[in-house]
């Protein structure tokens, strides 16, 4: 690689790096996205010794990985002095866990996501130009779902870097089909899918080369090493996959939640809000014209997506994360439709000027939706401003109703509350003494803090004290708030049930607005223009402009 284009890449890592790291302590000391205290909660519990993970609806690799870093830092806090034991390391936590979701967001989030940046070029690299390398790494730092995604503690931008090294192993052993680069393919298939079960769809390139390669049987000594190495990759980063085998098969045959999302659902709203409508369907055509000039590179790029998108439409979620596996592709795609193609085709100054505008003009939309989104990560959010007031204006031990759970602020619940959650505990034998240990260590973190006594409201089919964190709960109507004499109702634009509808107009019957936080420009109550990604930062490009911060609207109501 020459000197120009190495800084190039430099600039474009760079790039990438800034609108990862921009905004990446967003709503802390709180938790405000959904998903990130299961992969904490789950790497801080293996510091008990148990490494069962008990939980394998999501797989454990990324809390086995989180948790090897929360053990680095335990360390280096012993070897200053700051900590003397893993109660004292735990009680950091409960008091402010800033520290332990900042490590976990650079290590999950920030770091794969970069690495996928530059492994997206180095994949380009094996079959196109260097130019096309280039661009498709630039599409990969700029892309919009990548950018927020590497801002959460999740599985995703974890499951697109192992993706990447397994697509890197495999274009190897496309060239060259020795036993090394098999089984490297192989363990690397099984780290993906140790990452997300889904990602065991990177068996069907493999089984696609390995025919493309010469084999004359389906099966051959290589092969069924290769296969063995998925197997034991997959094994070895999930072991109680074996250890708890009948706990783990009723996981994933029963817990893990999956419907039809429909043939459109996920190019419509997933990647054209996602990527861009232009980079979507510019970056598919190039990987049909890939097909067209090199039927081997052809089908190994457009294998996996082609059946990944047939997982995503019959078996899957609405959430726009789930295409993530397809972004590296279509950037792909459209590196060599602009550079290996357009380019080497068209070769007048004037038409490759024409060109080159076109293709950075392609990622303009999903660029400035990036920023506006590291924008929204780096203000306050509506709950964190909530939570403030109410610390600030209503007396301590106040009954507060909430009427959901992460759309809430959080609040600390009575030592009388966290005690009385025992008695959930001793129902829940899963865990049981690890959860005790939590509810001792929330209540020693109180030390004078000020509480309240808080409810969380359910609707109508709703299940109640699903998680022990949002407990007490109480019923959405207005008997059940008299009958707890709660002072104050907080209620948020995201719920949209029928029944929470009803409730926000009934609490007028007892109760009076005292306080409202907007996120948006207009300040009028609504209700979000994104109905799906409810998680984080909306993904629609109406929701996410009509922001000034980020969070849900929120009113607070006292009594009459």
């Amino acid at each position: 690689m020459g000197k120009n284009a190495k800084t190039v890449l430099f600039l474009i890592l760079l790039l990438g790096t800034s609108l990862r790291v921009w905004g990446i302590n967003f709503g802390l000391p709180y938790q405000f996205h959904q998903d990130e205290p299961i992969v904490v909660n789950h790497a801080l519990a293996y510091g008990t010794g148990d490494l069962n993970p008990h939980f394998f609806i999501v797989p454990p690799l990324t809390s086995y990985i989180l948790f090897f870093f929360y053990a680095a830092y335990y360390l280096l806090l012993n070897v200053l002095g700051i900590v003397k034991g893993s109660e004292q390391f735990a009680s950091m936590f409960f008091k402010d866990p800033t520290a332990f979701y900042i490590i976990g967001r650079m290590v999950i989030g920030v770091l794969p996501s970069i690495a996928s940046i530059y492994l997206v070029f180095r994949l380009a690299g094996k079959f196109f130009s260097r130019q096309a390398s280039l661009y498709s790494a630039l599409a990969m730092a700029l892309v919009f779902l990548n950018v927020i995604n590497a801002h959460y503690i999740y599985t995703d931008s974890l499951l697109v870097m192992f993706l990447l090294l397994a697509y890197l192993a495999m274009a190897d052993l496309l060239k060259s089909p020795s036993l090394k680069n098999y089984i490297l393919s192989g363990v690397c298939i099984g780290l993906a899918a140790a990452t997300k079960y889904n990602a065991i769809l990177l068996a069907v390139p493999f089984l696609l080369l390995h025919i493309f390669v010469g084999r004359k049987r389906l099966l051959d000594i290589k092969m069924l090493l290769g296969i063995c190495a998925i197997a034991m990759a997959f094994i070895a980063f999930n072991p109680y996959s074996v250890l708890d085998w009948k706990f783990f098969l009723s996981s994933i045959t029963g817990g893990i939640w999956h419907t039809y999302t429909g043939w459109i659902h996920h190019i419509t709203y997933s990647l054209f809000e996602g990527i861009g409508p232009l980079l979507t369907v510019l970056g598919a055509i190039g990987l049909v014209l890939i097909l067209m000039r090199s039927i081997y590179a052809g089908v190994l790029l457009l294998s996996f997506p082609a059946v990944f998108y047939m997982h995503l439409i019959f078996c899957s979620q609405p959430f726009s994360r789930y295409v993530l596996p397809l972004v590296p592709f279509l950037t792909i795609g459209a590196g060599f439709l602009f550079y290996d193609y357009l380019y080497s085709k068209y070769r007048l100054p004037a038409a490759r000027v024409v060109i080159i505008t076109l293709s950075i003009a392609t990622l303009v939309p999903t660029f400035t939706k990036s920023v506006k989104a590291d924008i929204l990560f780096a203000g306050k959010d509506t709950r964190a401003e909530a939570a403030e007031w109410i610390r600030s204006n209503l007396p301590g031990h106040a009954k507060i109703a909430l009427d959901h759970t992460f759309f809430a602020p959080q609040l600390k619940q009575t030592k009388e509350q966290l005690e009385a959650k025992e008695s959930i505990v001793n129902n829940q034998p899963e865990l049981s003494a690890l959860k005790s240990k939590k509810l001792g260590l929330q209540i020693s973190a109180l030390n004078g803090e000020k509480t309240y006594e808080t409810y969380y409201v359910v609707g109508e089919g709703e299940g109640a004290g699903k998680f022990l964190v949002f407990w007490p709960v109480i019923r959405s109507d207005m008997n059940a708030l008299k009958d707890k004499n709660v002072e104050y109702v907080v209620v948020n634009n995201m719920i949209a049930s029928d029944s929470m509808r009803r409730f926000r107009r009934e609490i007028l019957e007892l109760y009076i607005p005292i306080a409202e936080f907007s996120p948006y420009k207009k300040s009028a109550f609504r209700e979000s223009y994104d109905k799906i990604e409810t998680t984080c930062i909306p993904v629609t490009y109406k929701e996410l402009f009509s922001r000034k911060n980020f969070g849900p609207y929120i009113i607070i109501y006292g009594k009459k």
